[in-house]
This record gives structure tokens, C-alpha cells and sequence, in this order.
């Protein structure tokens, strides 16, 4: 095995131009090939600094860009939700107007029969509803109730009007098929249906079994469906 020493090889690596040997210590550079890496690295970092500085300018325009798209976005989105607000607002106030109606009852009478279905008194209420808006309504609901002495509620009901049934039927009909034909929206003859402004239409509700201790009743508008053309 041939022997050796660190720095001492024949190898062209380790010669200089003079043909000269050229040996080198662990941990020591040359001052010639230092400036050489020193002058490299400075290169180098300035690109990578560029690069870096690029980087950068890219990633703020970017993120710029982002910002103003969501901001852009999010008063897009609001509007949107403003705009659907406002259009259900409107579309529930033209079909519920609410109590806040121009339908007037007029012609209020009362009458109590005995039903030969069932061993009970029933009130009936009869009267008539006119439209007095320029515009017609359909399936007018009523909200019926009925007190005692003392102003309080006994019993309270829903009707449509535009339903009417003979006394001498009533007799004969049971609870159940009266609280059917009453809740018909549509209302006997299609009369619910197209209420024309000032065209009166008949109403009727019914109270089964009422208490003797009954005195007063209230009807008001439920609510009603606008006709718009």
C-alpha cells in the first residue's frame, strides 16, 4: 500500500501553473480563491435578493387584488340579500295585508237554534262583508270569537266567507260537516274567490254548545289575498 500525505498527491488538482506542487491545510483557503467565492456569494445574493424583492411584489399585488375582490364580493352578496329582503317584504304585505284592511261588515245578525244532531244550543252569526279597495280580493278568512260576562274569550274559530247554510240544514247537519262546508276558501259559487270593490258577499259562523254564560262575540278580518292587475 503506497503512502500518502494530505496536500502531497500527484494529481493535477494540486498543481499549479509552474508545474509546482500545491498543497492546502484543512480549514485554510487561499486568498486568491477567497476573493473568487466572496465576489460569488455578493452575486449571489443580489439575485436572490432581486428574486426575493420580486417575490414580495408579486405577493402584495396579489394579495391587493384579493382584498378588493372580496370586498367587491361581500357589497355584491349585501345588496343581493337587501334587495331579496325588500321583495319578500313586499310580496307578504300585497298577499297578507294584514288587519290593516279597507273590508267592512255590515248587516251583523244572531240567531240560536237547537240541533237535532247533538243535545246543544248553537249560536249562528250571519252577516255580510263588502271590499270597499280599488282593487278585488280573494279568500277573505274571518277571526270569530266569543266572551262571556266578564269579556272573557270562550271560544274562538276561523271562517271564509262566501259560505251560507240554511237554518233548517244546520238542524240536520252534524258538527264536523258544518266546520267543512265554513272552511271552504273558495266560498259557495266561487263567491270568495274574486271580490269585486264594493260587491257585498254573504258570511256565516257557528258557535257549537255555546255556555249561557255567553254574552258577547267579535269578527274581524283574519287577512285576504290582493287581486293585483
Amino acid at each position: 500500500m503506497d503512502n500518502w500525505k494530505l496536500g502531497e498527491g500527484e494529481d493535477e488538482l494540486f498543481r499549479d501553473d509552474n508545474e509546482s506542487k500545491k498543497g492546502f491545510s484543512i480549514g485554510k483557503i487561499d486568498k486568491e480563491d477567497l476573493s473568487e467565492i466572496i465576489f460569488n456569494e455578493k452575486k449571489s445574493d443580489k439575485i436572490e435578493k432581486k428574486n426575493f424583492q420580486k417575490k414580495e411584489r408579486n405577493r402584495n399585488d396579489t394579495g391587493n387584488g384579493s382584498k378588493v375582490e372580496f370586498k367587491f364580493k361581500k357589497i355584491f352578496y349585501l345588496i343581493l340579500v337587501i334587495a331579496a329582503l325588500l321583495s319578500a317584504y313586499y310580496l307578504f304585505k300585497t298577499l297578507f295585508p294584514g288587519n290593516n284592511t279597507n273590508i267592512k261588515l255590515f248587516g251583523l245578525k244572531t240567531v240560536v237554534y237547537k240541533s237535532k244532531v247533538l243535545p246543544e244550543n248553537n249560536l249562528v252569526i250571519t252577516g255580510y262583508l263588502v271590499n270597499k279597495n280599488k282593487f278585488p280580493v280573494s279568500y277573505v278568512k274571518l277571526n270569530c270569537k266569543l266572551y262571556s260576562t266578564k269579556n272573557i274569550v270562550l271560544l274562538s274559530k276561523h271562517v271564509y266567507a262566501g259560505n251560507f247554510i240554511s237554518i233548517k240544514k244546520l238542524k240536520k247537519m252534524s258538527n264536523v260537516a258544518i266546520n267543512m262546508k265554513f272552511n271552504n276558501k273558495d266560498g259557495e259559487n266561487m263567491s270568495d274567490v274574486e271580490v269585486l270593490p264594493n260587491h257585498p258577499i254573504k258570511f256565516m259562523v257557528i258557535f257549537f254548545d255555546i255556555n249561557s254564560n255567553s254574552k258577547n262575540y267579535s269578527i274581524s278580518i283574519s287577512h285576504f289575498y290582493r287581486i293585483k292587475k
